[in-house]
């Protein structure tokens, strides 16, 4: 284990829980490194050494890795793929994105904030396969294709763009073919033009499996991707940042008599 990652020996990054029977879980997941040939290529990881892909892995606790590869790994390798072939995303498939985008943020930011509290109101496996009802109608998935993943520096992209403080919804990145956000819808103004938008449901319902939402081509190649993403995350970072701080502080400071 890393230096940097001494703090997760003991102690679950997804349920916070100690004492159990530890595994190691790629932060990408194997299939999407193969993907992305980023095993060969390399990742900035931590103290942005540049090692594999491979090699950037976080310890969970058996239940938790088995519940992240059966709940989100599976599903979300097929919904790439379906993406790619332009059939469409159902909103089912729209929520497991947003999941595992949150996965892959959480799981790096706990790995390098070992004194920090990413879910203030829970664990990151709360976040991520319990239900989210009181907030799912604020979400919005931004995604687009890129049409050659290939870009003029020969790296096929594969990162997540978004360092927020407080917040833990905002996340954006760009994995091989397909750039991706997801934002509160306070600020889908601030989402690059290159991005088509999708609002869940107000309400989750595993029965409707109609392929709603279509994203099309908004770049012509990786390098154009990664650099819109980093320069708009930048901007949506502060604002969910912000908006998360005044949120906490409301709740610390407790209700007003003005209420």
């Amino acid at each position: 284990m890393s230096a940097e990652l001494t703090h997760l020996k003991d102690r679950c990054a997804g349920c916070e829980r100690s004492g159990k029977p530890m595994t190691k879980e790629h932060l990408f997941p194997r299939w999407l490194i193969l993907r992305t040939r980023t095993h060969q290529t390399g990742i900035k990881w931590h103290t942005k050494r540049r090692v594999s892909a491979l090699a950037a892995t976080i310890p969970l606790c058996a239940d938790c890795n088995n519940e992240f590869g059966n709940d989100l790994e599976a599903p979300v390798a097929t919904i790439f793929d379906q993406i790619e072939q332009i059939q469409g995303l159902s909103d089912i498939d729209a929520e497991l994105l947003i999941r595992w985008l949150w996965k892959i943020k959480g799981l790096s930011w706990i790995a390098t904030n070992p004194d920090g509290n990413y879910i203030r109101a829970g664990t990151l496996r709360q976040r991520v396969l319990y239900p989210i009802n009181d907030i799912r109608h604020k979400l919005i998935l931004a995604l687009c294709l890129i049409r050659d993943p290939v870009p003029p520096s020969g790296e096929v992209p594969m990162g997540i763009d978004a360092e927020t403080e407080h917040d833990a919804i905002f996340v954006s990145g760009v994995f091989s073919r397909l750039a991706m956000m997801v934002t509160l819808d306070l600020f889908e103004g601030l989402i690059p033009v290159q991005y088509d938008r999708y609002r869940l449901a107000p309400a989750r319902d595993a029965s409707i499996q109609q392929q709603v939402f279509f994203p099309g081509i908004g770049f012509v190649h990786g390098d154009e991707a990664v650099n819109v993403s980093i320069h708009s995350s930048q901007v949506l970072t502060v604002a969910h940042d912000q908006l998360a701080l005044e949120i906490f502080r409301k709740v610390e400071n407790g209700p007003t008599e003005t209420g």
